[in-house]
């Protein structure tokens, strides 16, 4: 198990802040940041094949009518795009709202009303996310708890 760089207290190699002082866990923080995998044994990488270069005649017709069928799909493809990201909008403005109503009722209410789990579990009033242990501060957001 990892120490903190700030107390020296001895901490959970996954907690993204100490228990104890709240200090970040630079550590845990940069497991988070994704990599690709490489690929399985015995296969190769995908590599993308080779190019081969086709000596054609075009003529001007041809390509005329291909740029506006990409214009016409475009466009289409535009418009449906446009209209999921408008209804996508309003849901996570709703959601937003939601959540924001529920971080202020955490934070107006007393600490004897915060919410608490089974075996008395406690919850970050910032964030929401469950605490373990006695820590001082929230492991999620690093939020102070006493």
């Amino acid at each position: 198990m990892p120490f903190c760089d700030n107390c020296g207290k001895q901490i959970d190699e996954k907690q993204k802040f100490c228990p104890h002082c709240g200090a970040r866990n630079e550590a845990a923080l940069q497991d988070q940041v994704t990599q690709a995998p490489p690929p399985p044994p015995g296969q190769k990488s995908k590599e993308p094949a080779p190019k081969k270069i086709i000596d054609i005649e075009v003529d001007e017709q041809d390509i005329d009518q291909a740029k506006e069928k990409a214009r016409r799909g475009l466009s289409a493809a535009f418009g449906f795009a446009k209209r999921g990201l408008s209804k996508g909008a309003e849901i996570a403005g709703k959601g937003i709202e939601a959540a924001r109503e529920t971080i202020d009722e955490r934070r107006s209410a007393s600490p004897q009303d915060a919410p608490k789990g089974q075996g008395g579990q406690r919850f970050c009033p910032n964030c929401g996310e469950a605490v373990p242990g006695s820590g001082k501060f929230c492991n999620h957001c690093g939020h102070k708890l006493e």
